[in-house]
């Protein structure tokens, strides 16, 4: 199954804010229509009050949906793959359905690209080096969040350079011991059973957690097969927009040893076929 912790908890949050928005909507109206002498700027005030209220409950309502139609999502995904995958990959039958999907608006069916499992050896040596791959380039993040927020902030903010490097290491230090803990996390969860990846058209299932490649939200801009790496490395970098501008992130999977041609194969299909239009 797949892991949809992340959408529970903005579900969770959902109804946290339907609940304050319900609480701060019954006070401002309660203040606004009230019947007693108030003066006009303290029940202009309760009007506001009454209408932001409305207005947290719309986003609480806006992330409950957005959150359940993603689940719903998931789930039919994983319904397609568990399907696919109990029969061989014929590529050029993939190929043709994923060509077919791409001339719709909105392409829902998720085509079954490849389905890999791993030796405890193979996967193993993954799961290590992968560890230490993403511990350093949470390092990296910290050391330029230090260099680069203590210049920012001592130049621009006109803050003390101590103060400057004080706040940007704090705050990349904090970045970093989250980017550890999720690194943790997924070396526990992949080193605790067999390898095995499913690749998709618009997702990626790695020992069962749901990577997305494409939806209405992101966007597969690049793949790159490392052939400097033992194992080898298919990298994926999927991008979405956020309030602050564009990021993106890395979703990196092992290649079977007897499995090289497959890849190289798969990469031409997804350049081809999948990115850009999608």
């Amino acid at each position: 199954m797949a892991n949809k912790t992340g959408y529970v908890f903005a579900i969770m949050i959902a109804f946290w804010l339907g609940m304050i928005g319900l609480g701060v909507s019954i006070v401002g109206f309660s203040g606004a229509l009230a019947s007693d002498e108030m003066e006009n700027w303290i029940r202009g005030l309760m009007w506001v009050l009454a209408i932001s209220g409305l207005f947290i409950i719309y986003g609480g309502f806006n992330m409950f949906i957005a959150s359940r139609k993603k689940m719903r999502d998931i789930d039919k995904d994983e319904t397609e793959l568990a399907q696919a995958v109990k029969k061989p990959v014929i590529i050029e039958d993939a190929v043709k359905t994923i060509r077919e999907e791409a001339a719709k608006p909105f392409p829902d069916r998720n085509t079954l690209l490849a389905h890999w499992s791993y030796d405890t050896e193979e996967w193993n040596t993954f799961t290590k080096k992968e560890f230490g791959f993403r511990i350093r380039e949470a390092l990296i993040v910290w050391l330029l969040i230090a260099g680069l927020g203590t210049w920012l902030l001592a130049s621009y903010r006109e803050m003390g350079h101590l103060a400057a490097f004080i706040t940007s290491l704090s705050t990349g230090g904090l970045l970093t011991l989250i980017r550890f803990s999720i690194a943790y996390n997924a070396r526990k969860a992949n080193s605790s059973k067999p390898g095995d990846v499913v690749i998709s058209s618009k997702s990626i299932l790695i020992n069962g957690k749901y990577h997305i490649l494409n939806d209405e939200n992101k966007t597969l801009y690049k793949l790159e097969l490392l052939k400097d790496e033992t194992p080898q490395i298919l990298e994926f970098s999927v991008e979405w927009n956020t309030r602050k501008g564009t990021t993106n992130e890395q979703v990196r999977i092992p290649i079977p040893a007897d499995k090289t041609g497959e890849a190289a194969k798969l990469v031409g299909v997804f350049n081809t076929e999948i990115i850009g239009k999608y």
